[in-house]
Parts: structure tokens; sequence; C-alpha cells
């Protein structure tokens, strides 16, 4: 992680945005989401202010930011130790939206996205190959093409609302293929859950549990994404277990996915997990006085205390006081976030960069897809701070889509992606988006007029 860093700190040609974000405390963001209820997350219309300066095409590249991880799993001639990275991988795939509550741009159909560096030990490529429903398709890949690993998927955002909350479920197979070890690992995301979209600060969490196959021997990982728990004080933990081929555990997997991954021996977990329900349990029979004070608070003005969307979470900081057992091993840790990132919609260095397309560039790194994402002129209207003009080349860019699908419809055409064909996952039998190996020989003259 520290070389990752500091590749990013020496390399990064902008640490900023042009501009920072918009102030948004004058708009109500339940005004616009009870219009919703009901509707597929890539047909609300929220005003341009709700929004990030990138693609999700791009927001999802931030999933393979710790791929070193894959590359670490690679070097491993030990299965068990392979799958401890390659759940570290799946946990830290989602440690980039900590604190990112604005909604990213929905692709466009044809809108492709690609993301190499030198300084970055991977090359990414995605194209939004469905408008109705929605989906994203990606392929990443070690570099010198793919020699180690591959991680691909699709990803279908489905979103549930209520009165209080919303729920994004990330619908989507993930494959990840360890070559040299023919490995095929697959796994879903888990759901997000944003709250007090009515009242009060917004705050989100991942929940529900992620179950990592490697179908190759059998392997699993099964990794719990708790839910905030008012008893606890806990927000953002990950509990869970490598299992070998046996169904036996082997290791325990414990950590934040907003901060860190630890893998712990078996019989040291239980014991550990064991002693945290104790002291759980004698903490509730001895509360603080200024929790005791603060239900009393709330209960007084009609609040329930049990009721997780009353109020903000809770924390207590000493849970960061691990106090794990000896020989514990730290799989991942999180990048450092920065100072100012609050300033720039809590973007990282990395982000800063998925939407940079400099005259240099132009000159010396090969030609991009004039589909690319970084040629939209809604989201680098945004980026520039230009709002209004944002939001007019938002509205131009979607009546051209809609007068394009017209059209085919008129031929009775259906839409063609031009970079992944659809087909059946040879393990799972699932249908899934794979690259079509044509992309990156960058014949450009197929690519449609989006823009």
């Amino acid at each position: 992680m520290d070389n990752l860093y500091v590749a990013l700190q020496k390399n990064a040609q902008r640490t900023k945005l042009p501009v920072p974000m918009f102030d948004r405390s004058q708009i109500s963001i339940w005004s616009i989401l009870k219009q919703c209820i009901g509707k597929e997350l890539s047909k609300i219309t929220m005003p341009i202010v709700w929004n990030e300066p990138i693609s999700f095409l791009q927001r999802f590249t931030e999933n393979a930011l710790y791929s070193y991880l894959l590359d670490r799993a690679d070097e491993c001639t030990d299965p068990h130790m392979r799958m401890q990275y390659v759940a570290a991988f799946a946990v830290s795939s989602i440690s980039n939206n900590c604190d990112r509550l604005s909604k990213p741009f929905n692709p466009l159909l044809g809108e492709t996205y690609e993301f190499v560096r030198d300084d970055v030990p991977f090359r990414y490529m995605s194209e939004q190959v469905s408008h109705h429903p929605p989906v994203s398709a990606f392929t990443c890949e070690s570099k010198n093409n793919g020699d180690r690993w591959r991680f691909y998927g699709s990803i279908l955002p489905k979103a549930k609302f209520s009165v209080k909350n919303m729920e994004v479920n990330p619908k989507g197979l993930l494959t990840l293929e360890l070559k040299r070890h023919k490995e095929v690992y697959t796994w879903e995301s888990v759901t997000c859950t944003i709250h007090n979209i009515v009242v009060g600060k917004l705050w989100f969490e991942y929940h529900g549990t992620m179950e990592i196959v490697n179908h190759s021997n059998k392997i699993k990982a099964i990794i719990n994404f708790k839910p905030y728990s008012w008893s606890s004080k806990e927000l953002h933990k990950v509990e869970g277990y490598i299992y070998d081929g046996n169904k036996n555990k082997i290791r325990g997997l414990y950590g934040y996915w907003t901060d860190a991954l630890y893998s712990i021996d078996i019989n040291h977990f239980e014991a550990f997990l064991k002693q945290q329900k104790k002291d759980l349990k004698n903490a509730s029979k001895n509360p603080p006085q200024q929790a005791t004070t603060a239900v009393a608070a709330a209960a007084a003005n009609g609040a329930d205390s049990n009721d997780p969307d009353e109020e903000l979470p809770d924390v207590d900081p000493t849970h960061e006081q691990l106090n794990l057992p000896p020989n514990s091993i730290t799989l991942w840790r999180i990048i450092p976030k920065l100072d100012y990132a609050a300033q720039y919609y809590n973007f990282s260095l990395f982000t800063m960069a998925l939407n940079e397309w400099t005259e240099q560039d132009k000159k010396t790194r090969p030609p991009l897809p004039p589909t690319d994402s970084r040629f939209r002129p809604d989201i680098r209207q945004m980026e520039e701070g230009n709002i209004d003009l944002a939001g007019q080349e938002k509205d131009r860019l979607e009546e051209k889509q809609r007068v394009s699908r017209r059209a085919l419809e008129k031929r009775r055409e259906d839409w063609q992606p031009r970079w992944f064909r659809l087909m059946k996952h040879e393990i799972t039998g699932q249908d899934v988006w794979v690259s079509n190996e044509k992309y990156w020989q960058r014949n450009w003259n197929v690519c449609p007029d989006i823009f």
C-alpha cells in the first residue's frame, strides 16, 4: 500500500479538481426522491448539483485501485493465502465509497472508459452495453496483457426507496481469474443503504454477506458486512472466515471496510470474538453515564432510541483500538484520506485523475475513442464549475440518446455493444458480459456518435 500511495502522490498531474463542489445546503433531496419511488436507479432525474463530476463507468474504476492485492495473490503458493488476498481485494473495492454521497452521471448507451497509467499495475476498460436495463460491463487485467490475472463482470444497480432510506443493490457477478494457478473466483457485491433521506444528515452503510468461491478447489471466503449496531456502537465492521475445500474454518477475517482487513489464526479468532461478546454483555449491564443521558434526552424529545434513521450513528472510537490476537496479518489498509477531500466530493488522488486528459496526454498517450467518458461535455462543464451549462449539456445528451433509440426501433434493429459480448459463464452458467478482445486494437472507426 505504501508504494502505491507514494506513486499516486509523486505522479499525480493534478491534486485537486478545477473548482470545489457546489453548496447543497438549500436543496432537499427528499423533494426529489419522493418522486422516484419504484423507478430504476438509471431513471432517477436529480438536479445536477447532486451529481459528482465523473461517470459511473469511471467510478467503478476505483474498485480496482488496490489491485496490488491480486498481484500478491498470484505470488502465493498456498491456495488459502491466495484466497485471503482475494478476499481483501473484494473488501477494499468498496472502500473508495466512504463518505461519497454524490451520484455519478448515468452512462450513455455506448459510452466507454479506459484507464491506463504507468504507475498503476493494471489496465481497465468498460462500456455501457445496455440501457434498458442499464448494464455496465468492465474488464481489468494485470499489466503485460493480463498474463497474471483478469477481473471482469457487469453491474446492474437496483434502487429501492422507503420513507427514510434508499437501498442500492449492485446486482452482477464478478469474476477473477488467476491464470498461472488456473483458478476462477466469483462473488457479488453487497447492499448499500443510505439513511436520513427525509430529514437529518445523510449517512450510509454496506451490509449483507459476500461469498467468494474458488471454483478450482472449493475454498471459500464468507464475509459478513455488519449493519450498524446500536449496542456495540460499531459501524462498517466486517467479519468472516476462510473455509477449506472440506468446509472447515481455517482463518478468521476481521476489520472495517473503511480502514483495514486482518487475517487471524482460527483458534485465536474464535476466542477473540467470544471475548468481544462477553465485553459487550458487561457493557450493556453497566452503560456509561454519557450514553444513558443521551438516550434519555432522545426519549424526552420523542425519538425512538432504537431507530437508526432518527439520528447519526453514535460510533465508539475505541473500536479502532482493535486489540487483535497475536500474529494477526494485515492483509490490506486504506490509503489515507486527503485533508481537503470534503471540498472535492470526497475524491481521492486516484479519483481526481479519472477525468483528466491534458494537452500533454494527447501528445504522448494513445488516442482515446470518441465515446470515452472524459469527452462528455456535461461532466467536463460540471468539473469546471459551470453548473447551468452542465445541466443543459446533460439534457442535450439524453435527448440525443432518445432520438438514436427511436431510430433503432424504427429500423427494427437491436443495439450492438462494440467491445463486449454476452455469453454463459463457463462455471456458473449465468449470463455474463466478457471482452471481445478488440478494444486494445484501438480501431475507433466503429464507435458511435453519442456526445
